[in-house]
């Protein structure tokens, strides 16, 4: 398909750094210690941040053992577990939130991030799931 390899072609820029990053999802491989569905909840974060054209990196993560480590790299992220999410912002776990209420949190926190850091939102940028393993 054309136009999924533009797709791919600029995410690859990106990652060489030679085009500026945009919004980076980055979520488990849903393995057997996934304690939610991590494809559905990444791809509802995706959704809901669909638009947003600043460099973030969105970790989402389904389990409390590779989870923490993951989502305090990222610029915010979730590790999920046991009905609950830790919702991480730049390293640190600033809040504890119930399952149901993971993905408004990320999208609400990612708003934010991107007012303190002086951007808005860009209609028709789009955001990309990375599976890491």
């Amino acid at each position: 398909d054309p136009v999924e390899e533009i797709k791919v072609g600029d995410q690859i820029l990106q990652s060489l750094n030679l085009r500026p990053r945009k919004l980076e999802i980055v979520s488990c491989p849903s393995c057997g210690r996934a304690q939610v569905d991590v494809y559905t909840l990444a791809e509802e974060v995706t959704a809901g941040l669909e638009g947003m054209e600043f460099p973030l990196r969105v970790a989402v993560m389904g389990c409390v053992v590779n989870g923490p480590g993951e989502a305090r790299d990222a610029d915010l992220g979730v590790a999920s577990g046991n009905g609950k999410g830790q919702i991480f912002v730049k390293g640190e776990v600033i809040k504890t939130v119930p399952e149901d209420q993971i993905v408004e949190t990320l999208i609400e926190e990612a708003h934010r991030i991107a007012e303190e850091q002086g951007m808005e939102a860009v209609e028709g940028a789009s955001a990309e799931v990375k599976v890491t393993r």
